[in-house]
């Protein structure tokens, strides 16, 4: 490529309505969640003079991110907001550069020790950089009139996994992402601790009256899902007793899929090696239909190499994926010595960083037969730009199925404004459907196909309405 430049970078505020329904992950319970999406807003210069726009997004996540007591909700949303708008200003010092990869990568570099020097978890440095990261892509494949499928085919992004892998080096990396993109996948249902399963478990605090489904009985019956994400609590007792439950439900289901989800609330290794054992031998058949337990350890314990022996032995009888460990650019290599097969794919954490672990992953495979995996994950992926430039990137992997939950946060598009409504009901009618006056994911069979992604971008085929948006120095958090 030519150079680029950054002319302006800019980031706003999407407000979101109030929860439908409540949700709660691992031992810590319910959190309190900002109701806002966070939309990065780039414009870029190219060769000739020719400009374009990126765009990204997230939920600020902090609780996730930064799990430690020594900050309070307040606190780490204000310290994560002043790390994204840190990221910004370093992102536009550098400002000029012809290679993206590399350019994300120094940025990152930048952005990381800016983190650690403000005290901040590695993860929420990952966060921030891969906001700007992800903006960058997309004008840059904007620019070049491509989507990220045929950028990455065609060596367009300067991506070179080696940097990140060496034993990649001398590998035509384009050439281990699949010919075409994959635009279908399925929909991994995420059952959270205190998500109704049956009609018994409402009441008058979880009923969202929306005309939409509450409990799991209800989704599976009018969505036809078929894979479900499970969040445990780090009590066995519990956890072993709810899954009874869920058991006697999803055995009613051909061929179900359940991942587990420890959202490392096991704080002690012996705990939830006795748990996996209590669950081989009491839930026999959900265990053989259990894929993978993701994160069950904190990420402070996740590379300790005391843990070695035990997480091997585990890991014979199910497969052990990272996800919150996943903070920096070698986690993967590292977990991946002491006994853990999986990494997730979640572009919240850096999407070059996700590719190049795929890269490495279709090496370990073709030349070692080893089992190791990727995931889809990330509950927080909302409509528009989040969700649909996540399925841009997993259409570049084998992923097949993947986390997709919004419907915990909101009902529907009814966040977005009435003009981008319009224009996803002209661009992507295979992706959403309409119910009630209102756009929703179109899930048939348990299934989204959203070949209407594949678009110049990183998946987004129109901009987002700007003026909808409030500037996040004019922001005030809502609860």
């Amino acid at each position: 490529m030519t150079t680029c430049t950054i002319e302006d970078c800019s980031i706003l505020v999407r407000e979101l309505p109030p929860d439908r329904m409540s949700f709660s992950i691992g031992a810590a319970g319910v959190r309190r969640r900002p109701r806002a999406v966070w939309v990065v807003r780039l414009a870029l210069r190219g060769p000739h003079g020719k400009r374009t726009w990126g765009a990204a997004a997230d939920r600020p996540s902090f609780g996730w991110l930064d799990k430690r007591s020594s900050y309070g909700p307040e606190e780490k949303l204000a310290r994560l907001q002043q790390l994204v708008l840190a990221a910004r200003d370093i992102c536009l010092a550098q400002a000029h550069f012809t290679d993206p990869y590399e350019f994300t990568e120094q940025c990152g570099h930048l952005i990381h020790a800016r983190g650690q020097a403000l005290q901040h978890e590695p993860l929420s440095s990952s966060f921030a950089a891969a906001l700007f990261e992800r903006a960058i892509i997309d004008a840059v494949c904007r620019l070049q009139n491509v989507s990220l499928h045929t950028a990455l085919r065609q060596h367009q992004l300067g991506f070179e996994p080696s940097r990140l892998h060496p034993e990649l080096a001398g590998i035509n990396t384009a050439r281990l992402f699949p010919a075409q993109p994959r635009t279908q996948f399925h929909i991994r249902h995420t059952v959270g601790l205190s998500d109704p399963l049956v009609a018994a478990d409402l009441n008058s605090d979880n009923r969202s009256n929306d005309g939409e489904p509450v409990t799991l009985e209800d989704y599976i019956r009018r969505d036809g899902l078929r894979f479900f994400k499970v969040k445990i609590s780090g009590n066995p007792d519990a956890d072993l007793n709810r899954l009874t439950r869920l058991w006697n439900l999803l055995a009613l289901i051909p061929d179900p899929v359940i991942t587990l989800d420890g959202n490392e609330s096991y704080t002690d290794l012996a705990a939830f090696s006795d748990f996996v054992q209590l669950f081989a031998a009491r839930l026999q058949g959900l265990f053989q239909h259990t894929a993978f337990i993701e994160q069950p350890l904190p990420r402070t314990l996740t590379f300790n190499p005391d843990t070695a022996a035990v997480v091997k032995q585990i890991a014979r009888q199910k497969p052990l994926l990272i996800d919150e460990a996943d903070q920096e650019p070698h986690s993967f290599r590292q977990a991946l010595q002491l006994g853990y097969a999986g990494v997730s794919h979640k572009n919240c954490k850096g999407l070059f960083k996700s590719l190049a672990n795929y890269c490495l992953i279709k090496h370990l495979q073709n030349t070692k037969q080893q089992p190791v995996f990727q995931s889809g994950e990330d509950l927080s992926n909302m409509p528009l730009v989040a969700l649909h430039q996540d399925f841009a990137a997993l259409g570049c992997t084998d992923i097949t199925h993947c986390e997709r939950n919004g419907h915990h946060y909101t009902c529907g598009l009814s966040h977005l404004s009435t003009t981008e409504k319009q224009q996803t009901r002209q661009h992507h009618p295979d992706l959403y459907t309409e119910r009630a006056d209102e756009l929703f994911l179109n899930i048939r069979n348990g299934q989204i196909n959203c070949k209407s992604l594949q678009t110049p971008g990183l998946g987004l085929a129109f901009a987002p309405d700007w003026n909808a948006m409030t500037p996040i120095s004019d922001w005030e958090a809502t609860w």
